[in-house]
């Protein structure tokens, strides 16, 4: 990337849909020194903590009813994506011991340090459980296939959907209710509609971010997927907890 276009710059203007021009013709040479590539890593490390940053911002903007917010965190997850290397996941996990990889657990205490990074509650979390194995072998396989991009462009496409609602809740001048409504207890009705794909995709995503943080214990250099798989994970949480928020405020809108 041409140094006078800083990190935030491109990630803020992905995030905004305002296209970056990348300098082209950079030779790359085949071979790098150590120094070079542990370089290149705390300069990835440094733009993950960026994007992190970003979402942490986005979904604060949801939980005050800003679609803005919604469509913010969308791009940011297909930037987020683009630096979490499927091709090496996807190598790991061919060669990796299946059993092994489908017996390990997330670390819950890894999930609520990360959830303090994105500014999100832990109370939020929803209680760690056992995972059904059938689930695991489904997203292991998904995995072992493509990688982490289809669930991360999956949650991205929820969260446009509920840039949409939260739109709605503006017309109806319903907006500045989202901050207060938050601090009730999530909704179990299903009303206006329904969040099962939500709550869908977060199991989804749960299971996705064992077998990812299962491969990472087995190759160390997979770390990033870990952590990028927790975050995804977190980001659908915070998503769900908005659908059943707009389904609560929908029913008092229309009085059902």
């Amino acid at each position: 990337m041409n140094g006078t276009v800083s990190r935030r710059v491109f990630v803020g203007s992905v995030a905004a849909g305002v296209p970056v021009v990348v300098g082209a013709g950079i030779a790359v040479r085949p071979f790098l020194a150590s120094e070079e590539i542990a370089a290149q890593g705390s300069g990835q490390d440094r733009l993950v903590t960026e994007l992190k940053q970003q979402l942490k911002d986005a979904l604060g903007k949801m939980t005050k009813g800003q679609a803005e917010g919604a469509g913010q965190a969308a791009a940011l997850l297909r930037v987020y994506a683009a630096f979490i290397d499927d091709t090496l996941l996807s190598a790991t996990l061919k060669k990796a011991n299946r059993a092994m990889v489908l017996s390990a657990e997330r670390n819950h205490g890894e999930i609520v340090r990360i959830a303090g990074d994105l500014g999100i509650n832990p109370a939020a979390i929803p209680p760690h459980h056992l995972i059904d194995r059938g689930m695991k072998e489904l997203e292991f396989q998904r995995m072992t296939n493509d990688g982490l991009g289809p669930i991360f462009r999956e949650v991205a496409n929820q969260f446009d959907a509920t840039a949409t609602k939260l739109e709605t809740l503006k017309r109806r001048g319903q907006s500045q209710l989202v901050s207060i409504a938050l601090r009730q207890p999530i909704p179990t009705e299903e009303q206006c509609g329904h969040c099962n794909e939500e709550a869908k995709l977060v199991e989804n995503c749960e299971s996705a971010m064992a077998v990812a943080c299962a491969a990472a214990l087995i190759a160390p250099i997979l770390a990033p997927a870990c952590e990028g798989a927790t975050v995804l994970y977190l980001a659908a949480v915070s998503n769900y907890g908005i659908c059943m928020l707009y389904l609560q405020l929908c029913k008092a809108y229309y009085g059902n």
